[in-house]
C-alpha cells in the first residue's frame, strides 16, 4: 500500500470526471455516457476481478460514499447481484468466496480482507441494476451529491493489483445458471435444457449431452458449453 499513487490507481473501461466527488458509478454490463458530475463511471463485467478493481480504486479515494449499481446485468456472471451481495454480506474469511453471491465465480482473492471491509463501510450501495437510461442516473447521482456526508474520516488505501498467478480457479456447475435474468431464462444443470424460471417453460426440447465448464482470466470469465 502506498500513498503516492495517482487515482485511480487500477486501469478499466471507465471515465474519470471529478475526483473530489462523492458518487461512483458502476455500469455493469455495458458502457452508459453519464453527463453531469460524478467522480468515476464504468463497466464492470467479471465478479471477482472485475469487483476486485472496483474495491480497490473506491477505496483509494475517501471522498466516494455512493455507488449507483446500475446498467445491464452480465448473464452467467450476475456481477451486479454479486456485487450487492458483497456489499450486505461480506466475504467468507477462509475460502474468499462472496456471501451467497449468485455469479459463477464469486472470489475476492487479491484485496485483503480489511480493504472488503473498508468498501463495505465507506459506500452506500445505491441499487439501479438494469437501469440504461442516462438521465434517469444523472439525477440519482446528483440527488446523491446533495447528501454527501463528506470524505470517509480514514485515509485513502493504496493496493497494488496483481492477479493470482496460481492455477485459474475453476467452478463446478451444481446448480442452474441464470443466462438471462431480465427474462428468467437459466441452464438446468441435471438436464442441460435451457428453460424459462416458469414450471414447464421449455425453450429447447432436445438437448444435446453437454458439459460446462466455467473459465477465468484476467481479462474475464468464460463459460464454455462443448457439446458430447
Amino acid at each position: 500500500m502506498n500513498n503516492q499513487h495517482e487515482w485511480p490507481p487500477v486501469p478499466g473501461d471507465f471515465d474519470v470526471n471529478d475526483s473530489s466527488h462523492s458518487v461512483a458509478i458502476c455500469t455493469l454490463g455495458k458502457r452508459i455516457e453519464i453527463l453531469g458530475k460524478y467522480a468515476i463511471a464504468g463497466s464492470c463485467k467479471t465478479e471477482n476481478i472485475g469487483i476486485e478493481r472496483v474495491i480497490i480504486n473506491v477505496i483509494s479515494n475517501p471522498n466516494i460514499r455512493f455507488l449507483i449499481l446500475t446498467g445491464p446485468e452480465v448473464p452467467g456472471h450476475l456481477t451486479g447481484r454479486t456485487l450487492r451481495a458483497l456489499f450486505h454480506n461480506g466475504v467468507d474469511p477462509d475460502t474468499r468466496k462472496i456471501i451467497n453471491a449468485e455469479g459463477a465465480i464469486p472470489y475476492i482473492e487479491n484485496v485483503p480482507l480489511e480493504g472488503i471491509q473498508r468498501f463495505r463501510e465507506q459506500i452506500e450501495l445505491v441499487d439501479m441494476i438494469n437501469i440504461l437510461d442516462s438521465t434517469v442516473i444523472q439525477e440519482k447521482a446528483a440527488l446523491l451529491a446533495e447528501d454527501n456526508p463528506g470524505p470517509y474520516p480514514k485515509e485513502a488505501i493504496w493496493i497494488e493489483f496483481k492477479a493470482a498467478s496460481r492455477k485459474t480457479r475453476q467452478a463446478s456447475v451444481s446448480a442452474n445458471i441464470i443466462m438471462l435474468p431480465e427474462y428468467g431464462v437459466l441452464l438446468e444443470h441435471t438436464s442441460s435444457l435451457v428453460t424459462k424460471q416458469e414450471a414447464h417453460a421449455t425453450i429447447s426440447d432436445h438437448p444435446s449431452p453437454i458439459t460446462i465448464e466455467v473459465r477465468s482470466s484476467d481479462t474475464g470469465t468464460l463459460l464454455v458449453v462443448k457439446e458430447e
